[in-house]
Protein backbone atom coordinates (compact mmCIF):
# COMPACT_ATOMS: atom_id res chain seq x y z
CA UNK A 1 0.00 0.00 0.00
CA UNK A 2 1.55 3.43 -1.23
CA UNK A 3 1.44 6.33 1.65
CA UNK A 4 -1.00 7.85 0.17
CA UNK A 5 -3.02 5.24 0.33
CA UNK A 6 -1.82 4.36 3.78
CA UNK A 7 -3.05 8.14 4.58
CA UNK A 8 -6.33 7.64 3.47
CA UNK A 9 -7.21 4.77 5.03
CA UNK A 10 -5.68 5.73 8.22
CA UNK A 11 -7.57 9.29 8.33
CA UNK A 12 -11.00 7.31 7.23
CA UNK A 13 -10.33 5.33 10.26
CA UNK A 14 -9.64 8.32 12.60
CA UNK A 15 -12.81 9.48 10.97
CA UNK A 16 -15.08 6.87 11.85
CA UNK A 17 -13.38 6.92 15.29
CA UNK A 18 -14.31 10.68 15.38
CA UNK A 19 -17.49 10.10 14.42
CA UNK A 20 -18.26 7.35 17.16
CA UNK A 21 -17.00 9.83 19.63
CA UNK A 22 -18.91 13.19 18.55
CA UNK A 23 -22.12 10.92 18.97
CA UNK A 24 -21.01 9.53 22.01
CA UNK A 25 -19.96 13.55 22.88
CA UNK A 26 -23.98 14.22 21.65
CA UNK A 27 -25.15 11.58 23.31
CA UNK A 28 -23.88 13.41 26.46
CA UNK A 29 -24.48 16.98 25.83
CA UNK A 30 -27.72 16.72 24.42
CA UNK A 31 -29.63 14.85 27.40
CA UNK A 32 -27.47 16.49 29.65
CA UNK A 33 -28.41 19.68 28.99
CA UNK A 34 -31.78 18.26 29.16
CA UNK A 35 -31.06 16.88 32.36
CA UNK A 36 -29.20 19.69 33.97
CA UNK A 37 -30.39 22.96 32.53
CA UNK A 38 -28.73 25.38 30.83
CA UNK A 39 -27.42 27.49 33.81
CA UNK A 40 -25.68 24.43 35.29
CA UNK A 41 -24.36 24.00 32.03
CA UNK A 42 -22.61 27.50 31.72
CA UNK A 43 -21.02 26.34 35.02
CA UNK A 44 -19.82 22.71 32.86
CA UNK A 45 -18.65 24.69 29.91
CA UNK A 46 -16.73 27.43 31.50
CA UNK A 47 -14.77 25.11 33.94
CA UNK A 48 -14.26 23.18 30.31
CA UNK A 49 -13.48 26.41 28.17
CA UNK A 50 -10.49 26.60 30.80
CA UNK A 51 -9.53 22.85 30.77
CA UNK A 52 -9.14 23.13 26.72
CA UNK A 53 -6.96 26.42 27.28
CA UNK A 54 -4.19 23.84 29.35
CA UNK A 55 -5.07 21.20 27.74
CA UNK A 56 -3.87 23.13 25.11
CA UNK A 57 -1.02 24.97 26.13
CA UNK A 58 0.36 21.38 27.59
CA UNK A 59 -0.51 19.29 24.88
CA UNK A 60 -1.22 20.80 21.35
CA UNK A 61 2.67 21.12 20.60
CA UNK A 62 4.60 17.57 21.33
CA UNK A 63 2.06 15.62 19.47
CA UNK A 64 2.77 16.81 16.46
CA UNK A 65 6.24 16.91 17.29
CA UNK A 66 6.62 13.62 18.18
CA UNK A 67 4.77 12.76 15.25
CA UNK A 68 6.68 14.30 13.01
CA UNK A 69 9.79 13.16 14.33
CA UNK A 70 9.20 9.88 14.38
CA UNK A 71 7.53 9.74 11.20
CA UNK A 72 10.79 10.81 9.91
CA UNK A 73 13.35 8.55 11.88
CA UNK A 74 11.62 5.73 10.83
CA UNK A 75 11.07 6.97 7.16
CA UNK A 76 15.54 6.67 7.71
CA UNK A 77 15.30 3.56 9.30
CA UNK A 78 16.55 4.45 12.35
CA UNK A 79 15.35 2.22 15.33
CA UNK A 80 17.37 3.67 18.33
CA UNK A 81 16.01 6.93 17.44
CA UNK A 82 12.32 6.17 17.34
CA UNK A 83 12.48 5.06 21.05
CA UNK A 84 14.15 7.76 22.40
CA UNK A 85 12.09 10.26 20.84
CA UNK A 86 9.12 8.26 22.76
CA UNK A 87 11.28 8.07 26.18
CA UNK A 88 12.38 11.63 26.10
CA UNK A 89 8.71 12.95 25.13
CA UNK A 90 7.37 10.98 28.13
CA UNK A 91 9.54 12.61 30.19
CA UNK A 92 8.13 16.24 28.97
CA UNK A 93 5.04 15.41 28.98
CA UNK A 94 4.64 13.80 32.62
CA UNK A 95 6.43 16.89 34.20
CA UNK A 96 4.01 19.62 32.23
CA UNK A 97 0.85 17.58 33.39
CA UNK A 98 1.95 18.35 36.66
CA UNK A 99 2.50 21.43 36.60
CA UNK A 100 -0.83 22.24 34.20
CA UNK A 101 -2.73 20.24 37.20
CA UNK A 102 -1.76 22.31 40.02
CA UNK A 103 -2.10 25.90 38.17
CA UNK A 104 -5.32 24.94 37.35
CA UNK A 105 -6.20 23.44 41.34
CA UNK A 106 -4.30 26.14 42.71
CA UNK A 107 -5.81 29.45 41.01
CA UNK A 108 -9.20 27.92 40.39
CA UNK A 109 -10.63 30.27 42.42
CA UNK A 110 -9.27 33.03 40.80
CA UNK A 111 -10.40 31.40 37.17
CA UNK A 112 -13.88 31.57 38.79
CA UNK A 113 -14.19 35.05 39.63
CA UNK A 114 -12.74 36.35 36.02
CA UNK A 115 -16.18 35.08 34.64
CA UNK A 116 -19.18 36.81 35.89
CA UNK A 117 -20.72 33.00 36.46
CA UNK A 118 -19.87 32.99 40.06
CA UNK A 119 -17.44 31.96 42.24
CA UNK A 120 -18.96 28.05 42.56
CA UNK A 121 -17.56 27.63 39.02
CA UNK A 122 -13.78 27.06 41.06
CA UNK A 123 -15.73 23.05 41.74
CA UNK A 124 -15.63 22.05 38.39
CA UNK A 125 -12.42 23.36 37.45
CA UNK A 126 -10.87 21.11 40.26
CA UNK A 127 -13.01 18.70 39.64
CA UNK A 128 -11.37 18.64 35.66
CA UNK A 129 -8.00 19.54 36.68
CA UNK A 130 -6.86 15.81 37.20
CA UNK A 131 -7.49 15.14 33.82
CA UNK A 132 -4.77 17.28 32.27
CA UNK A 133 -2.33 14.76 33.82
CA UNK A 134 -3.56 12.40 32.33
CA UNK A 135 -4.13 13.35 29.12
CA UNK A 136 -0.48 14.70 28.51
CA UNK A 137 0.25 11.06 28.88
CA UNK A 138 -2.31 9.87 26.39
CA UNK A 139 -0.61 12.86 23.90
CA UNK A 140 2.56 10.71 24.09
CA UNK A 141 0.75 7.90 22.93
CA UNK A 142 -1.03 8.92 20.32
CA UNK A 143 1.97 11.11 19.12
CA UNK A 144 4.07 7.91 18.83
CA UNK A 145 1.44 5.93 17.33
CA UNK A 146 0.86 8.51 14.64
CA UNK A 147 4.34 8.96 14.05
CA UNK A 148 4.55 5.27 12.91
CA UNK A 149 0.87 5.39 10.86
CA UNK A 150 -0.81 3.28 13.13
CA UNK A 151 -4.09 5.17 13.79
CA UNK A 152 -6.03 1.97 15.49
CA UNK A 153 -4.56 2.60 18.51
CA UNK A 154 -5.47 6.09 18.70
CA UNK A 155 -8.91 5.65 17.15
CA UNK A 156 -9.45 2.97 19.79
CA UNK A 157 -8.62 5.41 23.06
CA UNK A 158 -10.99 8.35 21.75
CA UNK A 159 -13.66 5.69 21.95
CA UNK A 160 -12.85 4.69 24.98
CA UNK A 161 -12.80 7.71 26.59
CA UNK A 162 -15.89 9.40 25.02
CA UNK A 163 -17.52 5.98 26.47
CA UNK A 164 -16.55 7.49 30.14
CA UNK A 165 -18.30 10.66 29.51
CA UNK A 166 -21.86 9.92 28.82
CA UNK A 167 -22.15 6.59 31.15
CA UNK A 168 -20.30 8.25 34.36
CA UNK A 169 -21.09 11.81 33.78
CA UNK A 170 -25.29 11.37 33.74
CA UNK A 171 -25.03 8.93 36.49
CA UNK A 172 -22.83 11.41 38.49
CA UNK A 173 -25.16 14.25 38.06
CA UNK A 174 -28.51 12.43 37.89
CA UNK A 175 -27.26 11.31 41.78
CA UNK A 176 -26.31 15.46 42.64
CA UNK A 177 -29.87 16.15 41.44
CA UNK A 178 -31.40 13.76 43.71
CA UNK A 179 -28.56 14.64 46.74
CA UNK A 180 -30.71 18.65 46.28
CA UNK A 181 -27.58 19.68 45.41
CA UNK A 182 -27.42 23.52 43.57
CA UNK A 183 -26.29 24.12 39.83
CA UNK A 184 -22.83 24.70 40.38
CA UNK A 185 -22.31 21.40 42.43
CA UNK A 186 -24.11 19.51 39.62
CA UNK A 187 -21.65 20.68 36.98
CA UNK A 188 -18.77 19.62 39.10
CA UNK A 189 -20.20 15.84 39.58
CA UNK A 190 -21.33 15.47 36.18
CA UNK A 191 -17.36 16.94 35.20
CA UNK A 192 -15.76 13.83 36.56
CA UNK A 193 -16.89 11.61 33.57
CA UNK A 194 -14.28 13.33 31.84
CA UNK A 195 -11.52 12.72 34.02
CA UNK A 196 -12.47 8.79 34.62
CA UNK A 197 -13.31 8.74 30.87
CA UNK A 198 -9.13 9.61 30.24
CA UNK A 199 -7.30 8.18 32.96
CA UNK A 200 -9.04 4.62 31.11
CA UNK A 201 -7.88 6.12 27.57
CA UNK A 202 -4.67 6.19 29.06
CA UNK A 203 -4.47 2.76 30.70
CA UNK A 204 -5.70 1.15 27.13
CA UNK A 205 -2.73 3.02 25.32
CA UNK A 206 0.14 2.34 27.85
CA UNK A 207 -1.15 -1.73 27.32
CA UNK A 208 -1.08 -1.03 23.61
CA UNK A 209 2.87 0.39 23.54
CA UNK A 210 3.56 -3.19 25.05
CA UNK A 211 2.12 -4.88 22.24
CA UNK A 212 4.68 -6.06 19.45
CA UNK A 213 2.14 -5.22 17.23
CA UNK A 214 1.95 -1.80 17.14
CA UNK A 215 5.77 -1.25 17.15
CA UNK A 216 6.69 -2.07 13.34
CA UNK A 217 9.63 -0.34 13.18
CA UNK A 218 12.04 0.29 10.11
CA UNK A 219 15.40 -0.88 10.99
CA UNK A 220 18.35 0.33 9.40
CA UNK A 221 21.62 -1.57 10.80
CA UNK A 222 24.12 1.67 10.74
CA UNK A 223 21.31 4.04 12.14
CA UNK A 224 22.87 5.73 15.53
CA UNK A 225 20.25 8.02 17.68
CA UNK A 226 21.23 11.59 18.81
CA UNK A 227 21.55 12.60 22.25
CA UNK A 228 18.80 13.40 24.36
CA UNK A 229 19.69 16.73 24.44
CA UNK A 230 19.25 16.55 20.43
CA UNK A 231 16.02 15.09 20.51
CA UNK A 232 15.14 17.15 23.13
CA UNK A 233 15.97 20.51 21.71
CA UNK A 234 14.37 19.49 18.15
CA UNK A 235 10.75 18.82 19.96
CA UNK A 236 10.88 21.70 21.94
CA UNK A 237 11.73 23.88 18.55
CA UNK A 238 8.47 22.27 16.40
CA UNK A 239 6.67 22.15 19.62
CA UNK A 240 6.53 25.72 21.28
CA UNK A 241 5.12 27.46 17.69
CA UNK A 242 2.34 25.04 16.88
CA UNK A 243 1.39 25.31 21.35
CA UNK A 244 1.31 28.30 21.18
CA UNK A 245 -0.51 28.78 18.01
CA UNK A 246 -3.02 25.89 19.38
CA UNK A 247 -3.15 27.75 22.59
CA UNK A 248 -4.09 31.35 21.31
CA UNK A 249 -6.96 29.83 19.33
CA UNK A 250 -8.19 28.32 22.03
CA UNK A 251 -8.51 31.38 23.99
CA UNK A 252 -11.76 32.12 21.56
CA UNK A 253 -13.08 30.12 24.52
CA UNK A 254 -11.90 32.12 26.92
CA UNK A 255 -13.17 34.81 25.49
CA UNK A 256 -16.51 33.81 25.10
CA UNK A 257 -16.72 32.44 29.34
CA UNK A 258 -14.95 36.33 30.31
CA UNK A 259 -16.26 38.95 28.09
CA UNK A 260 -19.99 37.23 27.11
CA UNK A 261 -22.09 37.62 30.49
CA UNK A 262 -20.16 40.55 31.93
CA UNK A 263 -20.75 42.49 28.20
CA UNK A 264 -24.16 41.38 27.99
CA UNK A 265 -24.77 42.49 31.56
CA UNK A 266 -23.23 45.71 30.88
CA UNK A 267 -26.34 46.56 28.27
CA UNK A 268 -28.73 45.52 30.86
CA UNK A 269 -29.50 41.95 30.71
CA UNK A 270 -29.92 40.52 33.89
CA UNK A 271 -27.14 37.81 35.66
CA UNK A 272 -29.23 34.84 35.43
CA UNK A 273 -30.24 35.53 31.91
CA UNK A 274 -26.63 36.26 30.63
CA UNK A 275 -25.76 32.63 32.37
CA UNK A 276 -28.09 31.15 30.73
CA UNK A 277 -27.97 32.81 27.13
CA UNK A 278 -23.92 31.61 27.35
CA UNK A 279 -25.74 28.07 28.25
CA UNK A 280 -27.86 27.82 25.95
CA UNK A 281 -25.30 28.84 23.01
CA UNK A 282 -22.31 26.83 24.57
CA UNK A 283 -24.61 23.79 25.24
CA UNK A 284 -26.64 23.87 21.51
CA UNK A 285 -25.06 25.75 19.25
CA UNK A 286 -20.89 24.71 20.12
CA UNK A 287 -21.85 21.06 20.15
CA UNK A 288 -23.87 21.05 17.22
CA UNK A 289 -20.93 23.56 14.67
CA UNK A 290 -18.03 21.35 16.85
CA UNK A 291 -19.27 17.82 15.16
CA UNK A 292 -18.46 18.45 11.29
CA UNK A 293 -14.89 19.53 11.50
CA UNK A 294 -14.08 16.12 13.34
CA UNK A 295 -14.61 14.66 10.24
CA UNK A 296 -12.01 16.71 8.51
CA UNK A 297 -9.34 16.87 11.84
CA UNK A 298 -7.94 13.08 10.92
CA UNK A 299 -7.10 14.20 7.47
CA UNK A 300 -5.45 17.30 8.75
CA UNK A 301 -3.40 14.87 11.61
CA UNK A 302 -2.80 12.30 8.95
CA UNK A 303 -1.10 14.27 6.49
CA UNK A 304 1.50 15.33 8.83
CA UNK A 305 3.53 12.26 9.21
CA UNK A 306 2.77 11.46 5.17
CA UNK A 307 4.07 14.75 4.17
CA UNK A 308 7.48 15.19 6.79
CA UNK A 309 8.19 11.33 5.14
CA UNK A 310 7.86 13.19 1.17
CA UNK A 311 9.73 15.84 2.73
CA UNK A 312 12.82 13.54 3.98
CA UNK A 313 13.24 11.54 0.44
CA UNK A 314 12.44 15.12 -1.36
CA UNK A 315 9.67 13.50 -2.85
CA UNK A 316 7.63 16.52 -3.78
CA UNK A 317 4.92 14.79 -6.09
CA UNK A 318 3.51 12.83 -3.44
CA UNK A 319 3.28 15.84 -1.17
CA UNK A 320 1.71 18.26 -3.57
CA UNK A 321 -1.05 14.95 -4.45
CA UNK A 322 -1.26 14.42 -0.72
CA UNK A 323 -1.99 18.14 0.12
CA UNK A 324 -4.40 18.61 -2.81
CA UNK A 325 -6.61 14.94 -2.19
CA UNK A 326 -6.96 16.44 1.54
CA UNK A 327 -8.66 19.91 0.37
CA UNK A 328 -10.66 18.51 -1.98
CA UNK A 329 -12.11 16.07 0.43
CA UNK A 330 -12.51 18.89 3.31
CA UNK A 331 -14.55 20.97 0.98
CA UNK A 332 -16.78 18.07 0.58
CA UNK A 333 -17.18 17.52 3.76
CA UNK A 334 -17.69 21.23 5.49
CA UNK A 335 -19.50 22.67 2.63
CA UNK A 336 -22.60 20.65 3.04
CA UNK A 337 -22.49 20.40 6.92
CA UNK A 338 -21.84 24.78 7.05
CA UNK A 339 -24.64 25.60 4.46
CA UNK A 340 -27.30 22.49 5.54
CA UNK A 341 -26.87 23.51 9.06
CA UNK A 342 -27.20 27.05 8.70
CA UNK A 343 -30.31 26.52 6.76
CA UNK A 344 -32.23 23.80 9.45
CA UNK A 345 -29.77 25.30 12.62
CA UNK A 346 -33.39 25.93 14.79
CA UNK A 347 -35.40 22.52 13.74
CA UNK A 348 -32.07 20.40 13.96
CA UNK A 349 -32.18 22.50 17.96
CA UNK A 350 -35.47 21.54 18.61
CA UNK A 351 -35.03 18.14 16.93
CA UNK A 352 -32.34 17.16 19.55
CA UNK A 353 -32.33 19.69 23.01
CA UNK A 354 -35.68 20.45 25.28
CA UNK A 355 -36.99 23.63 24.82
CA UNK A 356 -37.10 25.99 28.07
CA UNK A 357 -37.80 29.41 29.24
CA UNK A 358 -35.25 31.21 30.22
CA UNK A 359 -36.42 35.06 30.82
CA UNK A 360 -38.80 37.46 29.65
CA UNK A 361 -38.70 39.65 26.63
CA UNK A 362 -39.79 43.62 26.65
CA UNK A 363 -42.77 42.80 25.07
CA UNK A 364 -43.48 40.10 27.79
CA UNK A 365 -42.87 37.10 25.10
CA UNK A 366 -41.22 34.13 26.69
CA UNK A 367 -37.34 33.72 25.83
CA UNK A 368 -36.57 30.35 25.17
CA UNK A 369 -32.87 28.27 25.13
CA UNK A 370 -33.63 26.97 21.55
CA UNK A 371 -35.45 30.19 20.83
CA UNK A 372 -32.07 31.58 21.12
CA UNK A 373 -29.55 29.22 20.14
CA UNK A 374 -31.30 28.45 16.61
CA UNK A 375 -30.50 31.68 14.95
CA UNK A 376 -26.86 31.58 16.80
CA UNK A 377 -25.95 28.47 15.15
CA UNK A 378 -27.57 30.04 11.99
CA UNK A 379 -24.65 32.39 12.10
CA UNK A 380 -21.74 29.89 13.71
CA UNK A 381 -22.37 27.28 11.02
CA UNK A 382 -21.25 29.39 8.19
CA UNK A 383 -17.33 28.76 10.26
CA UNK A 384 -17.56 25.27 9.49
CA UNK A 385 -15.83 25.62 6.70
CA UNK A 386 -13.50 27.92 7.64
CA UNK A 387 -12.23 25.79 10.10
CA UNK A 388 -12.08 22.48 7.63
CA UNK A 389 -9.60 24.80 5.84
CA UNK A 390 -8.09 26.18 8.78
CA UNK A 391 -7.24 22.19 10.12
CA UNK A 392 -5.60 21.68 6.69
CA UNK A 393 -3.64 24.90 6.05
CA UNK A 394 -2.47 24.17 9.71
CA UNK A 395 -1.21 20.59 8.88
CA UNK A 396 0.35 21.71 5.94
CA UNK A 397 2.38 24.30 7.53
CA UNK A 398 3.01 22.37 9.86
CA UNK A 399 5.12 19.42 8.04
CA UNK A 400 6.68 21.88 6.09
CA UNK A 401 8.61 23.34 9.34
CA UNK A 402 6.35 26.86 9.22
CA UNK A 403 4.51 27.00 12.80
CA UNK A 404 5.86 30.11 13.38
CA UNK A 405 3.13 31.41 10.16
CA UNK A 406 0.07 29.76 11.55
CA UNK A 407 1.16 31.68 14.89
CA UNK A 408 0.74 35.06 12.83
CA UNK A 409 -2.82 33.61 11.61
CA UNK A 410 -3.97 32.71 14.95
CA UNK A 411 -2.97 36.15 16.43
CA UNK A 412 -4.54 38.01 14.09
CA UNK A 413 -8.01 35.23 14.25
CA UNK A 414 -7.95 36.26 18.27
CA UNK A 415 -7.43 39.91 17.80
CA UNK A 416 -10.70 40.12 15.79
CA UNK A 417 -12.33 38.12 18.36
CA UNK A 418 -11.51 39.72 21.35
CA UNK A 419 -12.63 43.15 19.48
CA UNK A 420 -15.37 42.40 16.95
CA UNK A 421 -17.22 40.16 20.78
CA UNK A 422 -16.55 43.30 22.86
CA UNK A 423 -17.91 45.96 20.32
CA UNK A 424 -21.30 43.61 19.19
CA UNK A 425 -22.23 42.29 22.17
CA UNK A 426 -22.11 45.58 23.36
CA UNK A 427 -24.67 46.81 20.99
CA UNK A 428 -28.37 46.78 22.25
CA UNK A 429 -29.94 45.21 18.95
CA UNK A 430 -27.08 42.53 17.84
CA UNK A 431 -26.00 41.53 21.75
CA UNK A 432 -25.95 37.78 22.18
CA UNK A 433 -25.49 37.33 18.40
CA UNK A 434 -22.74 39.30 18.29
CA UNK A 435 -20.92 35.84 19.83
CA UNK A 436 -21.40 33.35 16.91
CA UNK A 437 -20.03 36.85 14.90
CA UNK A 438 -17.63 37.45 16.33
CA UNK A 439 -16.35 33.67 16.01
CA UNK A 440 -17.01 33.73 12.40
CA UNK A 441 -14.98 36.32 11.81
CA UNK A 442 -12.09 35.21 13.44
CA UNK A 443 -11.77 32.35 11.86
CA UNK A 444 -12.07 33.82 8.78
CA UNK A 445 -9.05 36.11 8.81
CA UNK A 446 -7.20 32.75 10.11
CA UNK A 447 -8.10 30.78 6.95
CA UNK A 448 -7.02 33.73 4.78
CA UNK A 449 -3.80 34.45 6.37
CA UNK A 450 -3.09 30.53 6.74
CA UNK A 451 -4.11 30.00 2.46
CA UNK A 452 -1.69 33.45 2.56
CA UNK A 453 1.52 31.70 4.17
CA UNK A 454 0.87 28.45 2.49
CA UNK A 455 0.72 29.65 -1.56
CA UNK A 456 4.17 31.73 -0.12
CA UNK A 457 5.93 29.57 1.52
CA UNK A 458 5.03 25.89 -0.24
CA UNK A 459 4.39 26.95 -3.62
CA UNK A 460 0.76 25.10 -3.31
CA UNK A 461 -2.23 26.86 -4.99
CA UNK A 462 -5.55 25.91 -4.07
CA UNK A 463 -7.41 25.41 -6.86
CA UNK A 464 -10.89 27.50 -6.38
CA UNK A 465 -12.82 25.87 -9.37
CA UNK A 466 -11.25 22.10 -8.54
CA UNK A 467 -11.71 21.87 -4.83
CA UNK A 468 -14.46 24.58 -3.89
CA UNK A 469 -16.89 25.64 -6.70
CA UNK A 470 -18.24 22.14 -7.29
CA UNK A 471 -18.86 21.29 -3.64
CA UNK A 472 -20.56 25.03 -3.14
CA UNK A 473 -23.01 24.10 -6.19
CA UNK A 474 -23.94 21.14 -4.58
CA UNK A 475 -24.03 22.23 -1.32
CA UNK A 476 -26.03 25.46 -1.79
CA UNK A 477 -28.68 23.11 -3.63
CA UNK A 478 -28.60 20.94 -0.35
CA UNK A 479 -28.82 24.32 1.75
CA UNK A 480 -32.09 25.19 -0.66
CA UNK A 481 -33.71 21.82 -0.80
CA UNK A 482 -33.75 20.77 2.50
CA UNK A 483 -35.56 24.58 3.28
CA UNK A 484 -37.72 23.44 0.69
CA UNK A 485 -38.48 19.99 1.39
CA UNK A 486 -39.20 21.43 4.86
CA UNK A 487 -41.76 23.74 3.95
CA UNK A 488 -43.47 21.19 2.00
CA UNK A 489 -43.89 18.97 4.94
CA UNK A 490 -45.45 21.53 6.91
CA UNK A 491 -47.68 22.52 3.96
CA UNK A 492 -48.65 18.93 4.42
CA UNK A 493 -49.43 19.37 7.69
CA UNK A 494 -46.25 16.97 8.96
CA UNK A 495 -44.66 19.19 11.68
CA UNK A 496 -41.78 18.78 14.14
CA UNK A 497 -39.21 15.96 14.64
CA UNK A 498 -40.44 14.39 11.80
CA UNK A 499 -40.50 16.66 8.98
CA UNK A 500 -36.78 17.54 10.46
CA UNK A 501 -35.50 14.16 9.76
CA UNK A 502 -37.02 14.12 6.87
CA UNK A 503 -35.80 17.50 5.35
CA UNK A 504 -31.59 16.66 6.70
CA UNK A 505 -32.07 12.97 4.96
CA UNK A 506 -33.11 15.27 1.75
CA UNK A 507 -30.43 17.50 1.81
CA UNK A 508 -27.85 14.49 2.18
CA UNK A 509 -29.61 12.98 -0.66
CA UNK A 510 -29.99 16.22 -2.98
CA UNK A 511 -26.12 16.78 -1.83
CA UNK A 512 -24.84 13.22 -3.15
CA UNK A 513 -26.99 13.18 -6.60
CA UNK A 514 -25.91 16.68 -7.09
CA UNK A 515 -22.13 16.26 -6.40
CA UNK A 516 -22.09 13.29 -8.69
CA UNK A 517 -24.16 14.77 -11.43
CA UNK A 518 -21.63 18.17 -11.87
CA UNK A 519 -18.81 15.38 -10.93
CA UNK A 520 -17.75 16.76 -8.67
CA UNK A 521 -16.10 13.96 -7.39
CA UNK A 522 -11.85 13.03 -7.93
CA UNK A 523 -11.10 9.35 -9.00
CA UNK A 524 -7.81 9.40 -7.46
CA UNK A 525 -9.25 10.29 -4.22
CA UNK A 526 -11.92 7.66 -4.17
CA UNK A 527 -9.84 4.88 -5.24
CA UNK A 528 -7.67 5.50 -2.23
CA UNK A 529 -11.35 4.92 0.22
CA UNK A 530 -11.99 1.27 1.49
CA UNK A 531 -13.89 -0.57 -1.56
CA UNK A 532 -12.61 2.48 -3.78
CA UNK A 533 -11.94 0.59 -6.79
CA UNK A 534 -14.93 -0.51 -6.97
CA UNK A 535 -16.73 2.35 -6.53
CA UNK A 536 -15.08 4.15 -8.97
CA UNK A 537 -16.47 1.25 -11.40
CA UNK A 538 -19.57 2.00 -10.75
CA UNK A 539 -19.02 5.61 -10.83
CA UNK A 540 -17.57 5.13 -14.31
CA UNK A 541 -20.22 2.51 -15.46
CA UNK A 542 -22.80 5.49 -15.03
CA UNK A 543 -20.66 8.07 -16.28
CA UNK A 544 -20.59 10.31 -12.44
CA UNK A 545 -16.97 10.84 -12.18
Amino acid sequence: MSRKQSFVHGAVLLMASNIIVKLLGAIFKIPLRNLVGVEAMAYFNSAYSFYVLFYMISTAGLPVAISRMIAAANAKGNKPEVKRIFRVSMAMFFVVGVIGTAIMVLFSKSFAASTGIGEELYLSIVAIAPTLFFICITSSYRGYFQGLQNMIPTSVSQVIEAVGKPGIGLLAGNIAIQAGYDDAQVAAFVILGVTIGVIANTLYLAIAKVSPANNQLNDSPEAVSRSIGGISLELIKIAIPITISSSIMSLTNVIDTVVVVNRLMDIGVSSDLAKAYYGSYTSSAVTLFNMPPTLIYPFAISIIPVLSASFVNRDFARSKATVESTFRIASLISLPCAIGMSSLSKPIIDLLFRDEVIGTALDKSDITANGVSGPMLSILAVAIFFMGMISVTNSVLQAYGKEMTTIVSTCLGIVTKFISAYFLIGVPQIGVYGIPMSTALCYLVIMMSNIYFMVRYTGIVPSMKKFFVKPFIAAVLCGFGAVGVRMLLEKLLIHGKISTLISILAAVVIYTVAILMIKGLDREDVSMLPGGDKINKILIKYNLI
